[in-house]
């Protein structure tokens, strides 16, 4: 089987020949590419997609990711981010200072729009190059993210609860930016988009909160998503434990799960569900190569025969792992027999 092969039989219930293995990557994807700023990676679709294929290449995983960091739409809509040389986007000032502001919020053409232009350059080159036997992955943030990214957390939160209308006015727009990147990102050549989701997060918002001001919102980025023809990816950080069920009703293909959660409980409140996760970034980038063999063995052994299952990190890779550990990762998935 091809990568691409691999991954989508995962995605119609049947057995590959292996489990995939697709770790969550963005920017460090210039770990392949030592010589590659994260800046240059950021700004030049040409750098982006040399980085994401070396990294296919170099270290053997079934998919590519292309993102740039949490701040893309943020920084397509207004709000003002500092782009260090060697690292992401850092917010200095978001576009709204209120959510009833949320009329500032002009739907950007993505085609036009830094950084959501070179994403979608990038993408076309490595379908291009790659499409035919590398699964290609692009992201885009899920509605109360692009909120986050365009009004302060605090205020969001605040606004949350005092003024629950005002921030449904506000998500339904930044529904339809999610909407509008990822249509040109499946244009471009995306088998599949994923949404980066931390703002729904058990470890930032109740339950309730997420049934009220995330699960419709999903729901409807994800039916834009599959109606355009390609598969969704729900990436929320941190616990997920308490919602699963409820993020299970979203519609998306897949369900990343970060490293605090336990394969086995998620597959009990959200069965039937393909999920990817969830080897600790951390332990890749600090961990020994034992360490990091011994805790993908117990993964696999506890998903078991199941085929619903891509191998991954629990969040983004840091830019401080070094090589060997990613090879060991991947050998060690390739590796695993049962």
């Amino acid at each position: 089987m091809t990568s691409r092969q691999r991954i989508q039989a995962v995605l119609a219930g049947e057995t590959p020949d292996r489990t995939p293995i697709f770790p969550k990557i963005a920017f460090s994807n210039t770990l392949a590419c030592p010589d590659m700023t994260v800046l240059d990676y950021m700004t030049d679709p040409a750098c982006m997609a040399k980085a994401c294929i070396e990294a296919y290449r170099r270290f053997g995983w079934d998919g590519v990711s292309l993102h740039t960091d949490i701040g893309s739409e943020g920084m397509a809509l207004g709000s003002v981010y500092q782009r260090p040389v060697s690292g992401p986007a850092e917010l200095q000032k978001p576009l709204l200072a209120t959510a009833d502001e949320y009329q500032r919020i002009d739907i950007p053409d993505p085609l036009s729009t830094e950084p959501m232009k070179t994403v979608i350059q990038a993408v076309r080159l490595v379908k291009e190059q790659i499409g035919d036997e590398a699964y290609i992955l692009a992201w885009t943030n899920g509605p109360l993210n692009v909120a986050s990214q365009v009004l302060a957390l605090d205020e969001l939160l605040m606004t949350l609860l005092d003024e629950p209308e005002t921030v449904h006015l506000l998500l339904e727009r930044c529904t339809q930016v999610a909407i509008t990147y990822a249509r040109e990102l499946i244009h471009a050549g995306a088998d599949a988009i994923a949404f980066g989701h931390a703002t729904a997060s058990n470890n930032v918002i109740s339950r309730s909160h997420y049934e009220e001001f995330a699960l419709p919102y999903e729901k409807n980025l994800i039916a834009a998503i599959h109606q355009l023809g390609a598969k969704a990816v729900t990436h929320i950080c941190g616990d997920i434990v308490p919602t699963v069920d409820l993020i299970a009703q979203n519609g998306s293909d897949i369900i990343d799960f970060d490293h605090v959660c336990d394969i086995k409980i998620l597959r009990q409140k959200a069965p039937g569900k393909v999920f990817r996760g969830n080897i600790d970034p951390a332990l890749l980038a600090m961990g020994t190569p034992d360490q990091i063999r011994a805790a993908v063995r117990e993964l696999l052994k506890d998903v078991g025969k199941d085929p619903r299952f891509l191998l991954g990190s629990g969040c983004e890779i840091g830019l401080n792992t070094p090589l060997e550990n990613l090879h060991v990762f991947v050998d060690a998935g390739k590796g695993y027999t049962g």
